[in-house]
Parts: C-alpha cells; sequence; structure tokens
C-alpha cells in the first residue's frame, strides 16, 4: 500500500480506501460482525488506513462495528462518513440536508463510532431543498467544534460543490477537502465536470462502484447473484450490449494481464484519475466476503499498460455532451484561435 495527500490537507490516507456498507447485516445482506472484523484486518494489514461510513449503512451497524474495530488505536484511521439519510430513521426532520439533521446525524455517528471526531465529513447526496449555504455553515461550525477534520461533497452535482467551495473561500469558512463520485467503465460522466472541477479547486476525489456494483466482474453473466437482483448497485440504464462489449474487453485485458476482471476494473479507474494530477484520486473499494477482497487488493500491483488503457477507453467511450461537443468542433476551434487551431496543441476531444 501506498499513501496520498488528501487533496490540499496534510491527511496522509491509503491509496484505496475500504467501504464499510457491508459491515453487518441489518439490510438483509452483508457480512456478520465475525466476517466484518476479518475484513478490517486484513485491510489494515495491507497498509489501508482510510474507512469510507454513512450514518445509514446497515441502518446504523456499520458505524459501530467499525467504531469497535477501531477503538483500539483510534487515531492510527482516518474515519470519513456522512449523513443525509439519517441511521433507519424515518422523520422528516430527523434526515435531510437541513443543519438540524446534519446535527442530529453526527451526533449518533460519533455514538455508534465511539470516537468525538471524525477525519471527513460528507454530505451524503442532496435532499433537493436545502440552500448550500446553511451546509456550508453547518460544516463550518462542525469543524470549528472538533467534531470532524474536513467536509466534503458525496453525489451533489458540480456547480453546487463549486459553489459551495467558493462560498467558503470567499466567506472565511472551512474549505470543502473533496468530493465522491461514482465513476467506472462502465459509467465515466464524472470526467465532463467532475474531474476537471477538482482540478481546478485542489479537491480530493473519492471513487464509488470502481465494479458498477458487481457488474463489471463479469458475475452476473456468470448466473451469480448480488446487488442488481435487490434493485441497487451501478449503471442504471446501461444496455445489455454495452454491458457486453465492456465485460468482453476486460476479460481480453485480463488475460493478456494475467488479472481478474476486478482488477482490471479498479486498475483502469487508477489509472484514468492518476491523469488529474492536480487531485488526489483514489476508488473506495467493498467486500462482503475475504476472497473479495483479496482479490480488489490484487489490483493495488498492477499498471495496465497503455494498448491496454486504449482498448477499455474505446470499448466504454462516452459522448461528451453539450457544450463540450460544440467547443471542440473543428469550425469553432478555428474561430476560438484565429484559425491558428492547428497549430495547437489539442487537448482530447471525446472521452476515451
Amino acid at each position: 500500500m501506498k499513501y496520498k495527500l488528501f487533496g490540499r490537507t496534510g491527511l496522509r490516507v491509503s491509496e484505496i480506501a475500504l467501504g464499510t456498507a457491508t459491515f453487518g447485516t441489518r439490510w438483509g445482506w452483508g457480512a456478520d460482525r465475525e466476517a466484518s472484523r476479518v475484513l478490517f484486518d486484513r485491510f489494515v494489514e495491507a497498509g489501508g488506513n482510510f474507512f469510507d461510513c454513512a450514518d445509514g449503512y446497515q441502518n446504523g451497524e456499520s458505524e459501530s462495528l467499525l467504531g469497535e474495530f477501531i477503538r483500539s488505536d483510534r487515531d492510527a484511521f482516518a474515519i470519513s462518513t456522512k449523513y443525509t439519510s439519517a441511521a433507519g430513521a424515518k422523520s422528516l426532520l430527523k434526515t435531510g440536508n437541513s443543519l438540524k439533521g446534519m446535527m442530529h446525524s453526527l451526533e449518533g455517528s460519533l455514538k455508534r463510532l465511539g470516537t468525538d471526531y471524525v477525519d471527513l465529513f460528507w454530505v451524503h447526496f442532496s435532499d433537493l431543498v436545502t440552500p448550500t449555504e446553511e451546509i456550508m455553515r453547518g460544516f463550518d461550525d462542525v469543524v470549528r467544534s472538533g467534531k470532524a477534520r474536513y467536509v466534503g461533497f458525496s453525489d451533489f452535482p458540480a456547480w453546487r460543490v463549486a459553489r459551495a467551495a467558493t462560498i467558503a473561500e470567499l466567506r472565511g469558512w472551512a474549505p470543502v477537502t473533496a468530493v465522491q463520485v461514482e465513476f467506472s467503465l462502465a459509467e465515466r460522466s464524472a470526467e465532463r465536470e467532475f474531474f476537471p472541477m477538482a482540478d481546478g479547486l485542489g479537491l480530493a476525489v473519492v471513487i464509488w462502484a470502481a465494479l458498477g456494483g458487481g457488474i463489471l466482474t463479469g458475475k452476473y453473466r456468470r448466473g451469480e447473484a448480488g446487488r442488481r437482483e435487490r434493485g441497487g448497485g451501478a449503471v442504471r440504464g446501461m444496455s445489455g450490449e454495452q454491458e457486453s462489449r465492456i465485460i468482453e474487453a476486460i476479460e481480453a485485458v485480463g488475460r493478456g494481464a494475467g488479472a481478474s476482471p476486478a482488477q482490471v476494473a479498479i486498475a483502469w479507474v487508477r489509472a484514468k484519475t492518476a491523469a488529474y494530477t492536480g487531485s488526489t484520486a483514489m476508488p473506495i473499494i467493498g467486500a462482503r466476503t475475504l476472497e473479495q477482497l483479496d482479490d480488489n487488493l490484487g489490483a493495488l500491483p498492477l499498471v495496465l499498460d497503455e494498448a491496454h488503457v486504449e482498448m477499455l477507453d474505446a470499448a466504454s467511450a462516452q459522448p461528451l455532451g453539450f457544450p463540450h461537443e460544440l467547443l471542440t468542433r473543428d469550425t469553432m476551434q478555428s474561430v476560438q484561435t484565429g484559425g491558428y487551431w492547428s497549430d495547437l496543441i489539442k487537448p482530447s476531444q471525446t472521452i476515451a
């Protein structure tokens, strides 16, 4: 395991994070206490020190188990958790992004984690009503009180994250440190806005669903069960043809590199995000069994060669969309540069 600075901070975290949504069984699936402990210990043995959690994971059981596991040496680990849904709460006032909901969720998370602070506190997703200013004011209170060291946005539109970062900078509030987004060979839209934004603002990027909810491992083509049967996971709306094309490319690369499909998919995410040198990017790996975790950890030493990356890029290419495609047309580029576009070094014109 190697380590990275977390965005524009001095926090040193492992190059991958372990997601803990599988810690617990209150959702009707997951790993029980003993199995979760094995997963935690194996990740730590591999050098991992960064754990991603949320108040709602397994209706709070995930935080409780993680808190138990870190208790002997709390400060050796970077712990992140999120608020919005609360731990199994069916309440209008306990959920959402409001300042009231934020403080209720954070206090509950700290109790379950058995700690007086978290290293990173995320707003999990937008409730579509709470103003960005209210979220940032709450974040500033949380950081100044010492209950969180850093704050970030998960699953928000890029424009809201950028606005939040600007508000914090102008008002002298605790800065936005990181953004968490879905990104994989099957879901590449983050390349349009999120990665350039993070690069420009110096935000760390934490990647979830690097395996597309298990789809990119080929498990469903083998008839295995998983999140797809439960209505979860990622890659909503991807056609069967697209899925087959991407998985076939993954399997071809895997044969050439001597790696499993999961390792290839994770290695590709690491290769693509490494191109954004102004930000720290890292995937979250998640596992329900030790076999799955060991397979994911096997991606750490895997470095895909240029030909393999290009093969995967071609299989998973997505259009840039408006206004990016408009601005990269030859006629527009000629107008932009007074006719000198052919003499300039050109950026990539597609997500590929």
